[in-house]
This record gives C-alpha cells, structure tokens and sequence, in this order.
C-alpha cells in the first residue's frame, strides 16, 4: 500500500512539473527536443540503415481537406501545381530564412530528427503552429564523391507526400497511409556526383505526419555512400 502511494505521489509530481514547464514557455521545446536537434555546420551521413535524418523544414501551410483519403493522385497534382511562395522548387533554404504566404510569415528549420522517421507532427506543436490540415515542405542536400546508379528512393509516410529529386519527381505516395519503411519506391534513379537536392512536401489532414526517406540499391539494401547537409546562415566576421 505505501508503495502503491509513493508511485501516484511521484506520478502527480511529475505532472505538476511538466504543466510548470509548459506555463514557462519551456513545454514546446522539451517536446521538440524530444525528436530534433538542431543541424550543424559539418555534414552528417545517413544512419546505420541508410535513413536520410537531416532536414531544413518549413513551417507548415495551412491546406482545408479534413481527411487523409481525399490525398488522391488527382488531389496531389492539383495541390502541387499550386505556388505557394517564390521557388519553392528550387529555393535551398537557410536556417532562419522567412517565407511569406498571405498575412502568415513561416521560418524554415534547420534540423537533425533523432528518429529514423521525422515526426511533423511534434514539429508543428514545438514551434506553436497547428498541425492538422497542412501542408510541410522539407528541403536537404546530397553530396556523392561520385555517381550512384540504380539505386531508388524507398519511402513510407503517414499521409501523403511528393519527393523530387534535383527537379523531377522521383516518388508519390498517396491516399491515407500508415508509416511502413520503404511503403514505396522510385525506379531506378543516379545521385549524380556533386551536389543533389532532394525535396518535397507532405500533406495531412487528421492523426499523424511521419515520413522516413532512404535510398536503397537493387537488393534493397541501404545506400550509406554520400554526405548530407544543410545551408546555415554564414557567421559575421
């Protein structure tokens, strides 16, 4: 009995202690810290099973469809024929630069997700934005000593999304979908040598917004062979 009434006193002193973090502003970015950490100015690699972990992400855009099965192949043509701000295809975007759609200015982060998945979701909630019914654009840089052929980009997402490879679309991933790695793949695509830019958007209406990206070769195994960065703001001299 007395145990039993030490764990709910150590429960409810939890409790009031989180609720004392979220009143000092301080809820948002534990959470966030939870699953990020921001990006540094040194490349990283992907993970040990190829995960692609390093992501400059806008704040997300506010789109009205209420459900994850309107995410139609037809839907996400017409949703992605639309201009949200300037470039939005080939902008590489610095940590900390705004976008403006509307009345609504956005940043763009910087980050590295501590999962092998990137959660949208906690991402909205620790920058205070709503997380429902929208739309997040995510933007990273590939860098190969030389090419690599045949290899396919294997996605999952809990939604929708479209990913384009340095200008083309690479893969489409549609209709209400649970997170499940490599859900979908590419055909066979070359990361050229040099730089690649590899981006895209998901879109979701309800529940969560998850996405994990790898590139894989043609036994499905992981590519680990390249570098990934993001552009930061350049120090003052």
């Amino acid at each position: 009995m007395i145990n039993w009434v030490k764990k709910v006193l150590c429960l409810v002193s939890a409790s009031l202690l989180t609720l004392a973090a979220f009143a000092a502003g301080e809820g948002e970015r534990a959470k966030l810290g939870d699953y990020y950490a921001p990006a540094t100015a040194a490349p990283t690699t992907p993970d040990s099973e190829g995960f692609i972990r390093r992501w400059t992400i806008l704040e997300p855009i506010a789109k009205n469809f209420s459900s994850n099965s309107m995410l139609t192949d037809n839907f996400l043509s017409e949703v992605m024929a639309e201009e949200y701000f300037k470039d939005q295809y080939t902008v590489i975007p610095v940590d900390g630069s705004k976008v403006k759609i509307g009345k609504s200015t956005l940043l763009w982060h910087a980050l590295d997700s501590k999962k092998f998945f990137v959660n949208l979701l906690r991402f909205a909630e620790g920058f205070g934005k709503e997380y429902f019914q929208q739309m997040y654009w995510a933007v990273t840089i590939i860098d190969c000593e030389e090419d690599i052929e045949n290899v396919r980009l294997a996605g999952g997402v809990n939604s929708g999304a479209v990913w384009y490879l340095n200008g083309d679309e690479v893969l489409r991933l549609t209709n209400d979908r649970d997170l499940i790695v490599d859900d979908c793949m590419s055909q066979r695509i070359t990361l050229k040598k040099g730089r690649n830019i590899l981006r895209g958007a998901v879109l979701n209406g309800q529940g969560m917004a998850t996405f994990c990206l790898r590139f894989v070769d043609e036994k499905g195994r992981p590519v680990t062979g390249y570098t990934i960065s993001s552009e930061l703001p350049k120090k003052k001299k």
